[in-house]
């Protein structure tokens, strides 16, 4: 490895730490002749200070002395061999424990991110009309107290926000307290993900009502005659003070894409932005770990 004299904050934060789970996740295999390879703990570390600082890969290989094949190779081994899932997952329960997630108060929401090219590429599955753009979508599920992530899930970029609220619930259900309050925007008022949380959790759903439909124009209900406004009003809460608290996962999107330089990679297709979708969230989590005096994994 050479000798760098002067390394950004960030590098050194992320080569003070150790993680020995990585090596348990993709465990070595038995020596089977030549030259024995690089360790997966070392090169994870090296990918995690290429997105931290989004430098490029010939610029980690120089430094880290890893050839850029290998760096890129071993990335893709991660991703296919669910190391990173399986590492954020390890991270997730390490933060239960922490009390980094409380699971009271919960948000679910997506953010879009438009493809390197800004043409169409695997995965993308077509042209986002409201976003003018090709793309694939993050959904995650955040709580609000901490702005710790609990479950996320990625897709194209023109699948719809609703259809991902349940998943991600049951991905995040053992850690979610009952009678707590989960938060989201109006693109989630469905009565199904209201009548789920409500028998799942028996909690409170901080989602607002969708305005009338153009079929309940003139109407003197503000919410028009298709639904009753009563009926749709049950398993919500209205309280302003608990709605505001989802502009979080706002911030923890806008987080993880200028600080981790989520969107910012010169790569293609979905396979692609998975891995950096981990690795963003990844880097995201430990920064979190760092601040409570947590240095190993």
């Amino acid at each position: 490895m050479k000798v760098i004299e002067h390394l950004p904050k960030k590098v050194k934060f992320i080569m003070g730490l150790s993680f020995p789970l990585i090596n348990k996740i993709f465990p070595r295999k038995g020596f089977v002749g030549g030259r024995i390879g690089y360790s997966k703990e070392e090169i994870f570390k090296w990918l995690l200070v290429k997105k931290v600082t989004n430098w490029d890969y010939r610029s980690i290989a120089q430094i880290s002395n890893i050839s850029h094949p290998t760096l890129v190779r071993r990335n893709q081994q991660f991703e296919a061999r669910n190391v990173y899932q399986n590492f954020f997952l390890h991270l997730v329960k390490k933060a239960v424990s922490l009390r980094l997630i409380k699971g009271e108060k919960v948000a679910i929401d997506s953010s879009f991110v438009k493809t390197y090219s800004s043409k169409e590429e695997m995965g993308s599955c077509g042209f986002n009309g409201y976003k003018k753009s090709f793309g694939f979508k993050l959904h995650a599920l955040i709580d609000v107290t901490t702005k710790f992530p609990i479950a996320l899930v990625i897709t194209n970029g023109l699948m719809h926000d609703g259809k991902l609220a349940i998943p991600l619930m049951r991905r995040a259900s053992r850690y979610l307290k009952k009678h707590g309050y989960i938060l989201a925007d109006k693109a989630y008022d469905d009565t199904d993900i209201i009548a789920w949380i409500m028998k799942r959790f028996n909690s409170k759903a901080g989602i607002p009502m969708k305005k009338k439909s153009c079929l309940a124009r003139g109407k003197k209900s503000r919410y028009g005659n298709l639904l009753n406004w009563k009926l749709k009003a049950v398993g919500r809460t209205f309280k302003k003070s608990i709605y505001k608290l989802r502009t979080e996962i706002e911030r923890f999107f806008a987080s993880i894409k200028r600080r981790f330089h989520l969107g910012k990679e010169q790569t293609r297709g979905i396979e692609a932005f998975t891995r950096n979708a981990y690795l963003s969230l990844i880097s995201y989590c430990l920064n979190k770990f760092y601040i409570v005096g947590v240095r190993s994994f």
